[in-house]
């Protein structure tokens, strides 16, 4: 009984605080990043649910964690935001693709400049993609797709060499811009086999 109380308690404390580490997840966030970016286009109503609630967990706690001590309700809280955003990208369909848009932008840029002007800058990036969906619906959605998953998938390889059991020291450091061409290349794959065309 108190070592199921404490798995609940260890499960709950690393949703709420969103400390997702340790090769396993790396390698499941990979699968799933690939999957998105080569796949979007097949799977895209998932991603922007799926992207809405991660939206309205993660900023939720960013905004919360610290005022709130207490992981139960601080993981429910989060949950609930996640939950409805995601049925706002149900109903909005816009909204979805805004949301996923704001988040790409704000992971691209946070390494370059940040605070509010960055949040603005983000803001606008969004609207205009959202806008841009209503005409270039399909273009819209390939091209996100595949850039987010892209990005994430090469981030997370990134994070998986540094806590790989085996020695990768071989590779090129996190800030090398050799990853930065890998992710454009993984961009430009999803969209070529994901294909723009109607």
């Amino acid at each position: 009984m108190f070592q199921t109380e404490n798995a609940v308690h260890s499960f709950i404390e690393t949703f709420a605080n969103l400390d997702f580490s340790g090769a396993p997840t790396y390698c499941i966030l990979l699968i799933i990043a690939t999957v998105i970016c080569l796949e979007g286009i097949q799977i895209y109503k998932m991603i922007l649910y799926g992207a809405a609630f991660i939206f309205g967990f993660r900023y939720t706690h960013d905004l919360l964690w610290a005022r709130i001590p207490n992981d139960e309700i601080l993981l429910m809280i989060e949950v609930a935001a996640g939950l409805a955003l995601a049925v706002l990208a149900w109903k909005i369909y816009l909204a979805g693709v805004g949301m996923l848009a704001f988040q790409m932008a704000r992971d691209v840029s946070k390494d370059y400049f940040d605070g509010p002007h960055a949040v603005i800058v983000c803001l606008v990036f969004s609207i205009v993609i959202a806008f841009l969906a209503i005409k270039l619906n399909r273009m819209v959605i390939v091209v996100l797709t595949a850039v987010v998953g892209g990005f994430a998938a090469v981030n997370f390889f990134v994070d998986l060499i540094a806590v790989f059991p085996v020695d990768l020291s071989g590779f090129p450091a996190a800030s090398s811009i050799v990853w930065l061409f890998a992710k454009v290349f993984m961009s430009a794959a999803g969209v070529g086999i994901q294909d723009v065309r109607e």
